[in-house]
């Protein structure tokens, strides 16, 4: 009878382990899912230059460190490096996750993708840039938000 007991009772424990890496990973993939979603429009915005919406994504304290330039603290200045890089001439911005992490507390996350950028060239002609980037994501109530940014080219 103990032996059934001590059976019976590590069954159970392992049903509860494997119930809360169930829950643990379906929270998970939700939270992955809603960044995938969260992703795409704002990779939209980028490319329909909705310059409000794009930096709508980001926490009032995100920082973002583009390539060749000073980090940008807070939303002002992130708006005004947003600002500037859709006023260039010929700019279009795409964007995608290749790979998105959650924490296990389920209130952070970082994503790594890549980008492809089209600006114009100092001759008026289109030119292209590939690149990658890091953001990581904080959850901030019920929603997420990209608290830090990084973003280089390939070349």
């Amino acid at each position: 009878m103990t032996r059934f007991l001590a059976a019976a009772g590590l069954h159970l424990l392992l049903l509860s382990f494997a119930a809360v890496n169930v829950s643990a990973q379906s929270s998970g993939g939700s939270a992955e899912s809603t960044i995938r979603k969260l992703d795409a429009a704002w990779s939209q915005a980028a490319q329909a230059k909705d310059l409000e919406k794009t930096v709508s994504y980001y926490s009032d304290d995100a920082s973002v460190l583009p390539y060749s330039a000073p980090i940008a603290k807070g939303k002002e200045q992130i708006h005004n490096l947003w600002q500037h890089l859709m006023a260039a001439p010929g700019f279009n911005l795409h964007f995608a996750p290749s790979k998105i992490e959650i924490a296990k507390a389920g209130d952070m996350a970082f994503e790594i993708g890549t980008f492809e950028l089209t600006m114009n060239d100092s001759s008026g002609n289109p030119s292209n840039a590939q690149g990658k980037y890091v953001v990581v994501w904080e959850k901030r109530g019920k929603d997420w938000k990209a608290a830090a940014d990084i973003f280089n080219t390939d070349k």
